[in-house]
């Protein structure tokens, strides 16, 4: 009998019974200056989870914790190929989610359908990073019958079988090394592609952008076959692979294993994930990024800049002096003033980096527009703004000069 999951949504406290059975665990929970995505998913002490969704185990796969988002349907692959169509920084885009491939499985029919989406993502990214350092080739054994020449070892008895006694002296059966792109494990990271490129294709609403990413890897993997059978799937090692290549080909396996290895179809057979975590905050702030794209083409937005003491800001806009910071925190403005009073503190203090001002070239006394773009609430049927000037679109904060709050949708799955 499978052990029920305690399940719960982003900042979502757990029921008595739960909390009672965590307590027992002694949970080694992580300082807050913990970096990276915490253990648990987040899970503090007092039983509240973060802004982390996923799956994880609770101590040597006592008891599996499920945290779903509090934002439901949220379309994933959307926002992760906004995130990769504009080239943000490989570690800071890895940096929003975990995969732990090695994991035993978890239940989860809802989290099943978010897991191959970030995935795929996850595949593109890492393909990216490894051809962009370039494809390895490797030594493969070769067997074939050559005309009128001898390469590598002759095979006698298959030289006699196939050749001599058939009166075919001018041909040789020859055993060879071949120094080749299209070796197993390149097969194997080609298959996967075409499984990403088949399920993207599937969806009902398509994804031009991450088809264009997926159909531009393809393009550098035309000297390597894809036939591959599942037997040699399995068998294939990254023990003693370097870079990108382990993680890549975990990835191509993860993948085929749930297509079943076809190519042309996602399985349903099973519900059953590893254990994996997404920043909710981070993919946010992949979502406002797009969507700051969509609205300023063809102007230049720096995105985690370094704002010198003040930390990394969000985005800047350098055109028409704005400082935009993403909060993902629904009823922003209905916040208790202190936590209110921190986070217009905290984007003010970027309007005042020498760093920032210095980039935007504003004088001294010159006044920087500032931000906050955060989420409308799953009850709201809010639609993106339209005007091309955001700004147009946002509430002016009462009783702060120059500062403004907008909220925006997050995409959703059409089903």
């Amino acid at each position: 009998m499978a052990t029920r999951a305690i399940v719960l949504r982003e900042q979502e406290q757990l029921n008595e019974a739960d909390y009672e059975f965590v307590k027992t665990l002694n949970l080694d929970y992580p300082s807050r200056e913990y970096e990276g995505i915490p253990p648990f998913l987040g899970l503090n002490s007092d039983g509240w989870s973060s802004y982390y969704v996923g799956v994880s185990w609770l101590k040597n796969s006592v008891r599996p914790l499920v945290v779903h988002p509090k934002i439901p349907n949220i379309d994933f692959l959307n926002i992760l190929s906004a995130a990769l169509s504009n080239n943000v920084n490989p570690k800071y885009f890895e940096g929003a989610y975990s995969i732990n491939l090695d994991s035993p499985l978890i239940e989860d029919e809802a989290l099943n359908t978010v897991l191959s989406p970030l995935l795929i993502a996850h595949f593109i990214s890492i393909m990216r990073i490894l051809l962009g350092k370039g494809l390895k080739r490797n030594y493969i054994i070769r067997e074939e019958n050559l005309k009128n020449k001898v390469r590598g070892h002759i095979m006698p008895l298959r030289n006699l079988q196939k050749n001599i006694l058939r009166g075919h002296a001018e041909q040789t059966w020859c055993r060879f090394q071949e120094y080749t792109y299209d070796y197993p494990e390149n097969r194997l990271l080609k298959r996967g592609l075409l499984a990403s490129e088949s399920y993207l294709l599937s969806l009902k609403a398509q994804n031009d952008t991450l088809l264009q990413l997926v159909r531009k890897l393809l393009f550098a993997f035309s000297n390597v076959s894809a036939d591959i059978t599942p037997t040699a799937v399995k068998s294939v090692r990254n023990d003693k692979l370097h870079g990108e290549y382990p993680e890549a080909i975990k990835l191509a396996k993860r993948i085929l294993k749930r297509t079943d290895y076809s190519i042309n179809k996602l399985s349903t057979q099973s519900n059953k994930v590893p254990e994996f975590a997404i920043d909710m905050s981070r993919i946010f702030e992949f979502h406002v990024l797009g969507f700051l794209q969509r609205h300023y083409k063809d102007k230049k937005i720096l995105f985690q800049e370094d704002a010198g003491i003040m930390g990394r800001c969000d985005y800047i806009i350098p055109f028409c002096k704005l400082i935009v910071d993403a909060k993902y925190k629904l009823n922003f403005l209905n916040k208790d003033d202190k936590s209110l009073r921190t986070d217009i503190r905290e984007v003010v203090g970027y309007s005042r980096s020498e760093k920032i001002r210095k980039i935007m070239d504003v004088s001294e006394n010159e006044v920087v527009h500032c931000l906050i773009i955060y989420p409308t609430s799953p009850c709201e049927k809010a639609k993106e703004p339209e005007d091309e000037d955001i700004l147009n679109s946002a509430e002016p904060m009462k009783g702060v000069n120059n500062f403004f709050t907008l909220k925006i949708p997050i995409p959703e799955i059409q089903t």
